[in-house]
């Protein structure tokens, strides 16, 4: 059975995966490279053992999809999303998505679980400043709160993101 590689980011003339089973295996990523290598469109391979990466540059004008010809060799089990959460994880995740999608259908868009929780940190946050708390707790749920916002993805800042 073939490795399982994570795509970490796709762009054009570019692919970067992660094989973190095989981190720290120098042998084996000097190996993977050479076999990369020599795939339609591929015109250059970095391996990175340390960190369990791979990068992939690709011919731009090529029409060949990569992730489909490392499959096709069995070079590699690719996946596109991030890691694979245990079932207890993924039953969590889809309970938040349904919370997360039924509030913003309650409040008509105007609200979601990105918003509830801002508002949450920000009032305890208030609350501990309120008590004198302000160095550790109130410091530390302001930067939790308004880190939410900060590394919100542009789509999740479009209150048109959801489609009902």
């Amino acid at each position: 059975m073939a490795p399982l590689a994570q795509v970490v980011h796709r762009a054009r003339g570019r692919l970067r995966l992660r094989v973190p089973g095989r981190r720290h295996d120098e042998g084996f990523f000097a190996g993977l490279a050479g076999r990369l290598a020599v795939l339609p469109g591929v015109i250059g391979v970095s391996a990175n053992p340390a960190t369990a990466g791979l990068l992939l540059l690709l011919d731009p004008a090529s029409d060949h999809d990569p992730v489909s010809a490392i499959a096709a060799a069995g070079l590699l089990d690719v996946v596109e999303q991030g890691p694979v959460l245990s079932p207890a994880l993924t039953g969590l995740r889809r309970a938040s998505d349904r919370l997360d999608l039924g509030l913003a259908e309650a409040t008509g868009g105007l609200a979601d679980l990105r918003t509830l929780t801002f508002v949450l940190l920000l009032a305890l946050a208030l609350h501990q400043a309120a008590r004198g708390q302000l160095l550790v707790p109130a410091a530390s749920l302001l930067w939790y709160a308004f880190d939410l916002i900060r590394f919100a993805r542009p789509a999740d800042l479009d209150p048109h993101r959801r489609q009902s």
